[in-house]
């Protein structure tokens, strides 16, 4: 399992290596009414031979007004790139032009490889007017390696609403993609009548036989979306990853369905997910969850070629929460008034719970024996109490209150983008900030960084990450593969008002028994278990923490029966007790 977990991460990184030996092709910028200058730079490489050996340059701030879809033939590779943005300076963009009638079903119909680098995609038109577009993955017929290939880096991806395959920015009509998305922006992608569209990634609607190897995003923000991972119909990705990604305003699911096989959350903020919230007389089993969920390999409906022993869930390191005013919205919006006035409470929307009870049956559960019932599936170190508290955060309430009470009630149009009119006139700097006042989450990520997109929000704290980043994917590949049994759970109470360890109990035990303790202070905590010679056997928790009361299960089954001792520190703090494994 771990050979193939970090197979296919090295794949999504390593591919686009080869782009270095490539010729640059200066494009220049269009100067409406001239349009269509990268349609022609595109054509006449393909015509040429040179498609795969030729990198297109865009200028810096530049404008590009496709006349057509830009095709990119069957074992072929399309390379778009430009400077990194700087204050001045912003992205160049793509539009598709008002003039004429060009079938817009694909911004980029790719039978081969894709990669973008520091470009700006408007899903609409140069006037503005959202476009039923997409770049289509389809299947290459002469790929290879056996994988169909996109790589974003830096991309902004703006203003996608429902697209004519009723896909998403990127549409998987391919059996063995390998997907990598860094540094990138999903913004805006919104469809003013449909609720869960405008997505990151999905495949086409009611399409069968299409599967996603690996995808990948990381330093990512997703902000006004419908969705944005889709996986149905019997279609979903054998490896999943979202590390230090923003996620703000989601009207659905973040991650859907429930079929994970590989799967990574970690070191992420999510805000305002699952906005339509849970309408009890419908979702009688509780609800989806807020984040993402997990169900049995036998409820999938499908057959897959693992076990639900066979599956890895890594969720670590993460925050949730709702706005105020959406919790109240939920409440005593006009819908929920009159269902209330009616005595139809049943109808009325509520929160999603933070993860169902269903998901946290395979992250939690233990056997007879004390061990885990699924060892690979781990959660550990989040945070539903804190709301990260966005400097300016996009988001028009007012519209986004019409948008949703619409949504519970007669499902008519409105258009909740935020500021659209900034993009489509390529305000630069962009006026929103998704860096955020909190202070525990602006340490809670992995090695005391701030959660979630880094590389946008968070440029100084990006560099110091970015130099420790392959260690930290290293840690991540290596805790989906093996499991990190991690069983710390918060305990209800008011807060402690001391740095406290209680004696572990059952004692003696075998081979579980329980401890709790207590701190008093935001920071870097370890609990750790050592032999009597003094040597370390079980690191039981490491990591960020807020003031609480906690409790861990130590498991000592594989370790010989006698003395050991277990040590709590924080800071300069720290408390040894002893416990007796007894076999």
């Amino acid at each position: 399992m771990k050979r193939f977990v970090r197979s296919l991460v090295f794949a999504a990184v390593m591919f686009p290596a080869s782009l270095f030996a490539q010729t640059i092709v200066n494009v220049a910028s269009d100067n409406p009414p001239q349009e269509g200058n990268l349609n022609t730079a595109v054509q006449a490489a393909i015509d040429a031979g040179s498609l795969s050996s030729t990198v297109f340059q865009l200028e810096a701030g530049g404008y590009y007004v496709l006349t057509s879809s830009i095709q990119v033939p069957a074992g072929k590779q399309l390379t778009i790139v430009a400077p990194e943005p700087t204050s001045t300076a912003a992205p160049p963009q793509i539009v598709w032009t008002t003039q004429g009638n060009p079938d817009r079903t694909y911004l980029i119909n790719a039978f081969g490889d894709v990669t973008l680098k520091n470009v700006w995609l408007m899903f609409a038109d140069a006037s503005g007017n959202q476009v039923q577009t997409v770049i289509g993955m389809q299947q290459d017929t002469a790929t290879v390696d056996g994988h169909e290939h996109i790589t974003l880096d830096g991309v902004i991806l703006d203003y996608c609403n429902c697209p004519t395959d009723a896909g998403g920015t990127v549409t998987v009509a391919c059996k063995n993609l390998v997907a990598n998305f860094k540094n990138s922006y999903w913004k805006n992608c919104i469809d003013r009548h449909l609720r869960y569209y405008g997505r990151a990634v999905s495949y086409p609607y009611n399409s069968t036989g299409w599967h996603i190897d690996s995808v990948s995003f990381e330093n990512c923000t997703f902000a006004n979306m419908g969705y944005v991972l889709m996986q149905e119909g019997g279609e979903y990705a054998d490896y999943v990853k979202f590390n230090h990604c923003t996620f703000s305003n989601i009207i659905m699911f973040p991650l859907e369905s429930s079929w994970w096989h590989n799967l990574i959350v970690t070191n992420s903020v999510f805000q305002n997910t699952w906005m339509f919230g849970s309408i009890p007389s419908q979702d009688t089993a509780g609800g989806n969850g807020a984040i993402f969920a997990i169900d049995s390999v036998d409820n999938f409906g499908f057959s897959v070629p693992f076990t639900d022993q066979q599956r890895h869930v890594l969720f670590a390191h993460c925050s949730y929460s709702l706005d105020p005013w959406l919790v109240d919205w939920m409440k005593n919006c006009p819908y929920s008034q009159t269902r209330h006035q009616n005595r139809e409470d049943d109808l009325i929307p509520v929160p999603q719970p933070f993860m169902n009870a269903r998901s946290w049956y395979f992250l939690d559960s233990l056997g007879a024996d004390g061990k885990k019932l699924f060892p690979y599936m781990t959660a550990f170190s989040f945070d539903t109490t804190n709301n990260p508290l966005f400097i300016n955060p996009p988001t028009d309430t007012a519209v986004l209150k019409i948008f949703m009470n619409k949504k519970w009630d007669d499902n008519t149009d409105t258009n909740w983008a935020w500021k659209p009119m900034n993009d489509i006139n390529a305000v630069w700097p962009m006026e929103e900030n998704l860096a955020y006042q909190n202070s525990t989450l602006k340490t809670f990520a992995m090695g005391g960084f701030p959660l979630g997109d880094l590389y946008r929000w968070w440029s100084t704290q990006y560099t110091s990450w970015s130099s420790q980043a392959t260690a930290e994917n290293d840690s991540l590949s290596t805790w989906l593969a093996n499991g990190r049994i991690l069983a710390v759970k918060g305990r209800p109470g008011p807060l402690p008002v001391k740095f406290e360890l209680a004696q572990n109990y059952p004692n003696p035990f075998n081979p579980t028994t329980q401890i709790d303790y207590s701190i008093m202070a935001k920071g870097y905590v370890t609990l750790k278990v050592f032999n009597v010679l003094g040597e370390e056997v079980a690191t039981l928790f490491a990591g960020q923490q807020i003031p609480g009361n906690y409790t861990v299960t130590f498991n000592g089954g594989r370790l010989a029966s006698g003395v050991y001792f277990y040590r709590l520190q924080a800071g300069n703090l720290s408390i040894t007790k002893k416990l007796v494994l007894m076999k």
